[in-house]
This record gives C-alpha cells, structure tokens and sequence, in this order.
C-alpha cells in the first residue's frame, strides 16, 4: 500500500511520518519527490475539511492513497486578535522562522501564567482519487507560550515548538528528549489510533 504524504512542508511531514510510524505493509513517498503541481487554497471552516480538500486535489493527481493535514494553535487569551485557523497568515507567512516566533512573543507581552495557555488541534484526511476515506479532529497537545526564545538555533520550519513550552519539563517543544516527547503527545494517541485502524482495513482490502 502506498500512501503519499501530502505536503511539501518538512515540519507537516515529519508530523505525518509521526502518525504512521509502527504501521507496516506500507509504502510512504513525499508530495516533494513528485511531479505533482498542485495548490489548494485552504479557506474551508473547520481544519478537518481543509485536510480533506487538500487530500481530495492532490489525490486527484495520483495513484497512491494520499494523507493530508492541516493544524492550528488556540490562544484563547489573544481574543479577536487571533484565529486558530489563520495561524500563518496572522503571524506573516513570508517572515523567517525566527521573525515569526519574535512576532508571537511580542504578542504575547503582558499575558502571565495560564493566559499563556496553548491548544493545538490538529486534523488528518486520507484520501485515493478524490474520494476522502478517512478523516478526524482532535486536540493533540496543550502547553504555554515561553515568555522568550531559549535561543535563534530553530529548526527549518519549528518555529512554534521552539517557544512552546511545558513547565513540568521546563523545556520547550524542540528541546524534549524521547522520553518527555511520549509524555506530551498522549493527547496525540487517539488520532493515531485512528489512523492505524483505517490503514488496517484499507490494507485487507487492497
């Protein structure tokens, strides 16, 4: 079974990779070993449906089952001045990874303690030939916004898990070790299993 990960971002791939790593009998290739040319406007009104629009387009365009995602940070304490849907757009999507993390901070100046509380949501879709098979939403992690960056060293496109922190660890995101990355993403399990289940069947059939 081949599944094509639907994205050109390296950050949204290794995510994916995340949630079908321990399935076997498949394949993974990447949108950006491929020829396909495809650009989805993601102007739907949930996360799930923009996955599934996106999983739709590019699974037009191949063979292979294709997965796709779309994700988003709730910061309730920003109000009106933020929309987990518009994360990108709101913090400019041209700015350097660290202009972008230096943009939240600074939106994030005056806010104390649990007013620095973050909730990210996440969606997936898996798709073959236009035709979405599987899907789901859930919250996948919960943290803080550090009060500053630990350092500019960020990682091609993490920007965000380089001020996400946890102070039961006293870390952000980037700078957990394998066994504090399987405490924070129990969250993340439900969707897994999902996914897994799917693939399990999508396997015996094909």
């Amino acid at each position: 079974m081949d599944i094509l990960i639907g994205t050109k971002n390296d950050y949204k791939a290794d995510e994916m990779l995340y949630y079908l790593d321990g399935v076997e009998g498949i394949n993974i290739h990447f949108l950006k070993d491929q020829s396909i040319v495809v650009d989805v406007l993601e102007d739907e009104n949930t996360l799930e449906e923009n996955a599934q629009k996106k999983a739709i387009e590019i699974s037009k365009k191949t063979d292979f089952f294709v997965l796709a995602s779309d994700g988003g940070v709730d910061i309730p304490a920003l109000g009106e001045d933020w929309n987990f849907l518009k994360n990108q757009r709101i913090i400019g999507e041209k700015r350097n990874d660290v202009q972008k993390a230096e943009k939240l901070l600074k939106m994030m100046k005056g806010l104390k303690g649990e007013e620095r509380k973050v909730v990210f949501h996440h969606a997936l879709a898996l798709a073959k030939t236009g035709k979405v098979l599987w899907s789901d939403q859930k919250i996948t992690e919960t943290g803080y916004i550090a009060d500053e960056l630990p350092d500019k060293n960020i990682p091609k496109s993490k920007w965000l898990s380089h001020i996400w922190y946890y102070p039961e660890f006293g870390k952000v995101f980037n700078k957990l070790d394998e066994f504090e990355l399987e405490k924070v993403r129990e969250q993340s399990k439900l969707l897994k299993k999902g996914l897994h289940k799917k693939v399990a069947e999508l396997l015996a059939k094909y």
